[in-house]
């Protein structure tokens, strides 16, 4: 669960007014949202009813895919799942995998899945989804000594024309599943973990891998075809590991990826976040790549060049992990400056018990995290190679990040593969057409969490969608009377086609009543 959480037709001439007035802090665009899922849906699949619910996304077409829990309690395990729901044809929700579902082959124990550990996602076009998945060992073999062995705890699954699909698994160190290996390293080297949410560009999947080589632990963003073909199935293929050295170095530079981000896919291309240091980077950037071999990457938009809109010699310090792409823009967050203030973050209350137990011994009295001063949310043309700042800290906006304590904990069974820590993200999504875009992104301002539209590119213009002063019944006329939004989310992948796709969650203060869901409208 995030720790400060947040996100929201029209006619044109209501908008054109709205977008010439500027931003409005104290009025919304009228827009009409709808039901996906609720508090009062029962689960395809069990008798009980949603409870929880992570962004959604969206394809061109309006179906949604999101990942939702129901409530434990009764000595009963909460049940868990990732779920379509096509919202064109206003049909039910579809169950696509839960906690009993079995993992797709290969599978010779009959594991299930125990956990989702990130959102799934859909491509813009076409109804294959991709997430990630946890489960208890998947293949159990004899080793050359004699001895019984079990592997593949984690991997990428897909669902694809109704067949269960294995994406990527761990078990690329098996005889028989050499195309699971990862690519570019000794025979029968496999991945460890895949971090973040994979990617999806029929017939494509894309996504971060983790791996070890020898005694040092790499990383590096792949894609694999689903299609199998004459000679078996399709191989692992790299985009960019921790051996590619970052492009455009000055001349004498050998200086590698340290670190990559889960990356976005459209069009026969991904993009992706890649630097040489994480926590301090120097060199890296935003990064294009068509899906074919050999990779090549181009830079889009680099650390240390220019900030649109700002003084000369004003340079980005930092890019956000989540781009969100749809085969033309490239909409994402971006900090420069070396100015700071303080945010105490507390742990969460929701969700995974083992990683809320490990964060309160770690943390006790709340963490204080350092922000930037200097921030804003930024689209990337890359047919035109322009970039458009969309929206920026200061006047307009006082915060683009919100946080949450994610990832491995000692002892836990649910787990990105990376080490238990605060992160922090922001949240924008972005559609457009052949001479312009719309983007949505969250913010805040005083103290409220709120969802705006932006379009461009010509005479950028925003109005604000919703925020958490907005009546819970506005959005879902099941809430309780008198409650009032309380928290919003939005993925990268969550608007497409005039397709918006959120989560929102309503509480009345006095009597304590919630409520929450997943809604879509449509933004013309």
């Amino acid at each position: 669960m995030l720790s400060r959480v947040n996100v929201s037709s029209i006619c044109h001439l209501f908008l054109t007014i709205l977008f010439v007035a500027g931003i409005s802090q104290a009025s919304f665009a009228q827009t009409t949202w709808t039901t996906v899922v609720n508090n009062g849906t029962v689960m395809p699949g069990s008798q009980r009813t949603f409870n929880s619910y992570n962004q959604p996304a969206v394809n061109s077409a309006g179906l949604v895919v999101f990942r939702a829990r129901s409530r434990g309690g009764q000595g009963m395990e909460p049940v868990h799942g990732i779920y379509t729901r096509d919202m064109a044809a206003n049909s039910p929700a579809v169950r696509i995998f839960d906690r009993t579902s079995p993992v797709p082959a290969p599978n010779n124990t009959g594991a299930t899945f125990i956990e989702f550990p990130s959102v799934p996602r859909i491509g813009v076009t076409g109804s294959t989804v991709v997430t990630r998945g946890r489960s208890q060992p998947v293949w159990s073999f004899v080793s050359s000594d004699g001895t019984e062995g079990r592997l593949g705890t984690s991997g990428v699954y897909v669902q694809r024309s109704g067949n269960a699909l294995t994406g990527a698994s761990q078990l690329g160190a098996i005889p028989g599943f050499s195309y699971f290996q990862v690519p570019g390293t000794s025979e029968g080297t496999r991945f460890d973990e895949f971090p973040g949410a994979p990617a999806v560009d029929d017939p494509l999947i894309v996504f971060k891998g983790n791996y070890t080589e020898g005694s040092f632990g790499r990383t590096g963003v792949f894609y694999r075809d689903l299609r199998t073909r004459a000679k078996g199935p399709a191989p692992v293929q790299l985009i960019a590991n921790s051996n590619t050295q970052i492009p455009r170095q000055r001349a004498g530079g050998r200086v590698t990826f340290g670190s990559t981000a889960p990356p976005s896919a459209a069009s026969g291309f991904a993009v992706f976040v890649g630097w040489d240091n994480e926590d301090s980077p120097t060199l890296g950037g935003i990064y294009r790549v068509r899906l074919q071999q050999p990779p090549v990457l181009q830079p889009l938009v680099e650390l240390n060049s220019q900030v649109p809109g700002e003084p000369d010699g004003t340079l980005f310090k930092q890019f956000g992990e989540g781009l969100s792409f749809d085969g033309r823009y490239v909409a994402f967050w971006a900090s420069w400056g070396t100015e700071t203030f303080t945010v105490t973050l507390f742990c969460p209350t929701e969700g995974n018990q083992d990683r809320i137990a490990f964060c309160n011994e770690q943390f006790p009295n709340g963490f204080l995290a350092q922000v930037p001063v200097h921030q804003g949310i930024f689209v990337y043309d890359s047919l035109r190679h322009k970039l458009y700042p969309i929206a920026k800290t200061g006047d307009q906006f006082d915060d683009f990040l919100y946080w949450n304590f994610s990832g491995m904990v000692p002892g836990g069974m649910e787990s990105d593969g990376e080490p238990a820590k605060w992160r922090s993200s922001a949240f924008a999504a972005v559609t457009g057409s052949m001479f312009s875009f719309r983007l949505v992104f969250k913010a805040q301002k005083d103290a409220v969490d709120g969802l705006y539209l932006a379009r461009g590119p010509a005479a950028t213009t925003t109005v604000k969608l919703l925020d958490t002063t907005a009546s819970g019944q506005s959005v879902d006329p099941a809430a309780p009377a008198g409650s009032t939004i309380t928290s919003l989310g939005l993925e990268r992948d969550g608007f497409r086609n005039g397709w918006l796709t959120i989560t929102a969650s309503m509480q009345n203060d006095a009597t304590g009543a919630s409520w929450g869901g997943i809604y879509v409208a449509r933004i013309p």
